[in-house]
């Protein structure tokens, strides 16, 4: 994807003939150098948690959900169809008159697919460019020429959240196994015992299958925090857990796990941990996610995980937690068990004994 901001940005400045005044909205935002010609007049969207702490970190506005209408529209469309199609949507509706829409899809993203749906809904030309194995494509806006409002609709009804299995939960296009039950998330929540108790956390909670497995059937919880870096999956999360008859009420929580835990406060963490990063396995992503858990956890705190099989993570389980124990390996997955955190402080925190 960074591939495709490169190219963004280089259409932008090799076209002289489009207008960059005005208000500017960044769809799916991402942090580039050259957004520092739009300071003070850029918005950037962005539900990824990482994404968007890089461009507040390079001091931008990242919201998760944007008003109002703006000179030029970028945006960086979602792979999954029926997120690519609702952010052109989305783009054309905070598009003023006369305002130009321009979007990047690298080449192995969709990029022609994406290019021909514009062309599909927009009245007036569509311009491109090719960069960086990438596709550029923009059009404008014209008053005098609308664009498809029928197929704009479908677009954007195609995107939004919808009740799945039978009307049991709620979930929208987009989060991870969104239209069903995660076989290891299953599999987990045939092995969590019943006496899980305390301050509970759910990291990387999605649209909130887990949670909702503890809310039901763990009686003694006094509170649960969900976490996930995706700032799409909470409206569903908190629909789904809401329908849960207790008196708990889960605390959502944006934020990214890989970037650590600063906090000791729960009794137990249950996780489904992610383990790509786009197409690529990336097993860093799991371990960061234990390793946070360790530091989330009270001295006497258990964590409760599935995995795939082959992914290498009791060697960081015995390292930071006292003891571990794998409870079941089955169909591709495996549960495991790990309580009591070891906690090493850092070389800076260790003091001596006090001088009299």
């Amino acid at each position: 994807m960074s591939y495709a901001i490169d190219a963004l940005m280089y259409a932008l400045d090799v076209n002289s003939d489009i207008s960059t005044e005005g208000r500017v909205l960044f769809l799916r935002a991402q942090e580039h150098p050259a957004l520092q010609h739009f300071e003070g007049r850029l918005v950037c969207q962005q539900t990824w948690k990482p994404r968007a702490s890089l461009l507040q970190a390079a001091g931008y506005r990242a919201e998760r959900e944007i008003n109002g209408l703006f000179n030029l529209v970028l945006v960086l469309p979602d792979p999954q169809r029926e997120l690519m199609l609702a952010d052109l949507a989305r783009a054309h509706d905070h598009l003023a008159p006369g305002g130009v829409l321009m979007a990047a899809v690298h080449n192995d993203a969709g990029s022609k697919r994406c290019e021909q749906h514009l062309r599909e809904v927009a009245p007036g030309p569509v311009e491109t460019l090719s960069k960086h194995h990438c596709r550029v494509f923009w059009t404008t806006k014209e008053d005098s020429k609308p664009w498809k409002s029928d197929l704009l609709e479908r677009w954007r009804q195609g995107a939004v959240m919808r009740r799945i299995l039978d009307g049991r939960f709620w979930s929208r296009p987009g989060l991870f196994n969104w239209d069903r039950i995660d076989e290891g998330s299953a599999l987990l929540a045939q092995h969590l015992p019943d006496t899980i108790a305390g301050n509970v956390a759910d990291f990387g909670c999605g649209w909130g299958f887990l949670s909702d497995h503890l809310l039901r059937h763990c009686h003694d919880i006094d509170s649960l925090d969900i976490y996930d870096a995706d700032g799409d999956c909470f409206e569903c999360a908190r629909r789904n857990l809401g329908l849960v008859p207790t008196k708990v009420k889960a605390q959502p929580h944006w934020q990214d796990i890989t970037a650590g835990f600063d906090r000791t406060k729960f009794d137990a963490v249950i996780m489904n941990p992610p383990f790509h990063e786009g197409k690529e396995a990336d097993p860093l992503i799991g371990l960061k996610f234990i390793a946070a858990a360790a530091q989330a956890l009270r001295p006497q705190g258990q964590l409760w995980l599935v995995a795939n099989r082959q992914l290498p993570y009791e060697n960081l389980l015995a390292e930071t937690f006292a003891e571990t124990e794998k409870i079941v390996e089955t169909g591709g997955f495996k549960v495991l068990h790990a309580r009591n955190p070891i906690i090493i402080r850092p070389t800076h925190q260790r003091r001596g004994k006090r001088r009299r």
